[in-house]
């Protein structure tokens, strides 16, 4: 009979792998055990929903990339108050500037379902739990649709322009492909 996975046999086969990983990403060994005690963290968490014992080291890789995300996002900067008023948002890049212009047009192209989920979740800030409610699906069906929508508009954006990103994910450039695949939206 085969044993059962359990979260100290994971740990013991991947933590060294995943730390060292975790230590070449982020430059720092002490983020790096703290991402692995996260990864393990939410790899117990979902442990009994692994159905296939052969791919858990790619599912465990998978929870790593999606630990290092967060990381990388909770690490950006704040932007800077103003000095005259301390709510003010710091101005952001001309080109994301330029870039965030475009997405309305890019988002027309969509269909309303996934135009209105990136809306409502990417531009206005709501969670995917608020999209589920307000639809009256799960928040699986919420997750689904706005990965899907994502997905669709990254399509378009890639069929019309070529980015090149900072290592924070920031534009650092756009270049127009062509005017073939982009439906009268993008890189003006």
């Amino acid at each position: 009979m085969k044993q059962p996975l359990s979260t100290e046999g994971l740990w013991r086969e991947s933590s060294s792998r995943l730390a060292a990983w975790f230590a070449r990403e982020t430059g720092s060994v002490a983020d790096a055990d703290d991402l692995v005690q996260e990864t393990f963290v939410r790899v117990h968490e979902r442990l009994a929903t692994m159905n296939d014992a052969a791919s858990i080291r790619a599912w465990i890789g998978t929870i790593a990339h999606h630990v290092l995300a967060d990381h990388h996002r909770r690490r950006r900067p704040l932007p800077e108050a103003n000095a005259d008023d301390e709510a003010a948002p710091a101005d952001p890049d001309p080109i994301d500037r330029t870039v965030a212009g475009w997405l309305e047009g890019f988002l027309a192209g969509l269909a309303p379902d996934d135009a209105e989920a990136l809306r409502f979740v990417d531009l206005e800030g709501h969670t995917q739990a608020e999209l589920a409610k307000r639809h009256g699906i799960t928040l699986s069906a919420a997750k689904s649709r706005v990965q899907r929508a994502r997905t669709r508009l990254r399509a378009r954006l890639e069929a019309c322009c070529a980015f090149a990103f900072d290592a924070r994910g920031g534009i650092l450039s756009v270049r127009k492909r062509s005017r073939h695949g982009c439906g009268g939206a993008g890189c003006e």
